[in-house]
């Protein structure tokens, strides 16, 4: 049998928390333990108790693996680092009290989208700066060896995994789940031609870029607008750029029910996000929410289904040509024939992280792990 025990316990490690990662986890059974240390700005307290998410230090998390049962852990990336040494101790803790109890040893696993080259990363870093991320890496590859399963949500983040462990001694059990929401539910109906930015309104995003294009955009397309939603260092210019123009509208740090109505109602989602010394776009929660709601996405080649998205007639710029292209992709996007069913139609039914939730989480596995 290949399903998930509706009565496993089962425990979910996060350094930061998201509002995306309560609303996951309240949805699936057996519903996950969150225990997390800090959380993003778009953390919604709302949703914490039908999230069964804590605040816990490291000590704390600890005394909760020594005190409860626990049958999976899924713990955070390895390759974010920061997170390795709780996560390490936390699993080593759980299997402790099993080993005592003469229970099952548990699960531990994990989901993985990081694309950033570490040799990269670590160049790039100032000697001090070079010196704490090491010593915050000291634990990785014990965690690496510590789990059982791992997902890897994009085809960039298994090759970096791959470049960085290689063929050691002990490796989790893998499969490829590319990160691509289900269908969300909404109109098919053809939309109005608005642009939405949504998201940190911040260079690496490139919400600079967008401001740029918009002008030429406008002239191009006149019955255009453009939809700012979010908040970050941009939000006076974006304030500033909806007040010189009507076909501007800016939406600082919405609710997330109003954030989904706009959704439903933008033709383009803009995400032209841009390569940083020490920061690469992953997927873009804002692309996979786009998607689902039948979107036609513009971004660069960062994310990391940018192969995917270029294969399913949406705008992939090079990252490099990001700034002198991005007009002329939205302009191409926003006149578009497509309408929100023939973007949905190209989803999977299941929802990809879902998807990775059940894959990892399931028992009766013929290797033998579960």
């Amino acid at each position: 049998m290949n399903s998930i025990a509706r009565d496993l316990r089962v425990v979910q490690l996060y350094e930061v928390v998201r509002s995306a990662h309560l609303e996951r986890a309240a949805a699936v059974e057996p519903r996950p333990v969150i225990l997390y240390r800090r959380n993003r700005y778009d953390f919604d307290p709302s949703l914490v108790e039908a999230s069964n998410a804590q605040r816990r230090g490291l000590w704390r998390s600890i005394v909760y693996a020594l005190s409860t049962d626990v049958d999976i852990v899924e713990v955070n990336e390895p390759l974010s680092g920061e997170s390795s040494l709780p996560s390490v101790l936390f699993i080593a803790a759980a299997r402790f009290r099993a080993a005592l109890r003469r229970r099952p040893r548990p699960l531990a696993v994990s989901y993985a989208i990081e694309n950033f080259d570490p040799d990269v990363l670590l160049r790039n870093l100032p000697p001090k700066a070079r010196i704490r991320h090491r010593l915050r890496h000291l634990a990785t590859p014990i965690l690496w060896r510590s789990l059982d399963r791992i997902v890897y949500g994009t085809a960039g983040a298994r090759a970096v995994y791959g470049k960085v462990f290689g063929e050691t001694v002990r490796r989790p059990v893998s499969t490829l789940i590319e990160a691509l929401p289900a269908p969300a539910g909404g109109t098919d109906a053809a939309r109005d031609p608005i642009i939405l930015f949504l998201g940190d309104l911040s260079e690496r995003k490139g919400f600079l870029d967008v401001v740029a294009a918009w002008p030429g955009v406008r002239s191009a397309v006149p019955h255009a607008r453009l939809l700012i939603v979010g908040r970050g260092a941009g939000s006076e210019e974006a304030a500033a750029l909806a007040a010189s123009d009507e076909m501007v509208t800016t939406v600082i740090d919405p609710p997330r029910a109003h954030i989904a109505q706009l959704l439903g109602e933008a033709k383009v989602l803009a995400l032209p996000s841009r390569r940083r010394p020490l920061w690469r776009e992953q997927v873009g929660l804002p692309i996979v929410e786009g998607l689902a709601a039948g979107c036609l996405v513009v971004t660069t080649t960062e994310t990391g289904i940018a192969d995917w998205l270029s294969c399913h007639g949406h705008w992939v710029i090079p990252e490099p040509e990001a700034s002198a292209a991005l007009g002329a992709a939205l302009i191409e996007a926003v006149g578009s024939s497509r309408d929100p069913a023939d973007v949905r139609s190209d989803l999977p039914r299941v929802d990809g992280r879902q998807a990775a939730h059940e894959w990892m989480h399931r028992v009766g596995d013929p290797t033998g792990i579960g």
